[in-house]
C-alpha cells in the first residue's frame, strides 16, 4: 500500500486548490466572453443608491422575462427621469437556451463595463442589449456605426460585391416584412468561382417594415465603400444589423 507522508499530502492538497481555484476562474470567464463591441454612453451618470440605479437592477432582472418566443426583450421601469428603458434582441436563428444565456451574460458584463452610466450597449455574436434614460422602441437615430471586417479580400471584387449586393438587399426585403415578434431573414447566393456568400440581416421588430427596411438600406449601401470585396463583414446598430461571410 502506497502512503503519502505528511508533506507531500499538503502540497498535494495545495496544487488541487490552486486546480480547483483555476478551473472555476475559466469557466467563469468562458461563461461571461468578450463582447464584439460596446459602449457607455458618456452623457449622463447615476448616482449609487439611487432611484434610477434600483430601478435599473430591477429592469435587468426582469428583462429576461419579457420574450415571447422568438428572441426579442423590451421593457421599461420608472417615471420621468429616472424611467429606465431597456431593450434586447437574438440572432434569429439560435435557440432559446442560447439566446438566454447569451441575454444574461450580456448584462452581466455590461454593467461590468459600465458602471455608472444611465446608457449602455453591448453586442455579442448572438445578441445585442441596450438600456437608457431616453427612448429606444422605434428610434432610428444613430450615434454611431460598429462594423467589422474580415482581412481577406475576394479574387473578383467586383462580381463578389455585386453578388452580395443582390443577396442583401433580397433579404433586406424579406426581414423587413417579418412581423412584430421577429424581423429576420437569411440566405445564401453562388459567388466568383462557384463560391457561395452566406447572409443574414435583422431589425428589432418593433420598427415598421419601412423604418426596417430604410435602416437595413442604410447599412447594406456602405458594404461597397466600407468592406470593398472582403469576405466577411458585419455592420451593428441597435436598431438593426447584417452579417456576410463566405462559411
Amino acid at each position: 500500500m502506497f502512503i503519502l507522508n505528511k508533506n507531500l499530502a499538503v502540497w498535494f492538497s495545495s496544487i488541487m486548490i490552486i486546480f480547483i481555484y483555476l478551473m472555476n476562474l475559466i469557466t467563469t470567464t468562458l461563461a461571461q466572453p468578450e463582447f464584439n463591441s460596446w459602449d457607455c454612453v458618456e452623457a449622463a451618470n447615476y448616482t449609487v443608491n439611487s432611484t434610477y440605479q434600483r430601478n435599473l437592477d430591477t429592469t435587468l432582472d426582469a428583462l429576461p422575462t419579457t420574450n415571447r418566443g422568438l428572441g426579442f426583450y423590451k421593457l421599461s421601469i420608472g417615471q420621468g427621469n429616472d424611467t429606465v428603458n431597456s431593450v434586447a434582441l437574438c440572432r434569429g436563428d439560435i435557440n432559446p437556451d442560447v439566446c438566454d444565456r447569451c441575454l444574461n451574460d450580456s448584462i452581466v458584463k455590461l454593467r461590468q463595463l459600465c458602471p455608472n452610466e444611465k446608457e449602455a450597449v453591448g453586442y455579442y455574436d448572438y445578441c445585442m442589449v441596450k438600456y437608457s434614460n431616453q427612448v429606444i422602441l422605434r428610434r432610428m437615430d444613430i450615434r454611431f456605426y460598429v462594423y467589422l471586417a474580415d482581412t481577406q479580400n475576394a479574387t473578383d471584387i467586383d462580381q463578389f460585391n455585386s453578388d452580395l449586393g443582390q443577396l442583401m438587399r433580397n433579404l433586406r426585403g424579406d426581414a423587413a416584412a417579418g412581423g412584430e415578434q421577429q424581423k429576420f431573414a437569411s440566405g445564401n447566393t453562388t459567388g466568383p468561382n462557384f463560391s457561395t456568400i452566406y447572409g443574414l440581416v435583422q431589425c428589432t421588430p418593433d420598427l415598421s417594415e419601412k423604418q426596417c427596411s430604410d435602416c437595413l438600406e442604410d447599412i447594406i449601401s456602405r458594404i461597397g465603400s466600407w468592406f470593398n470585396g472582403k469576405v466577411g463583414g458585419r455592420i451593428l446598430l441597435p436598431m438593426c444589423n447584417f452579417r456576410y461571410d463566405t462559411y
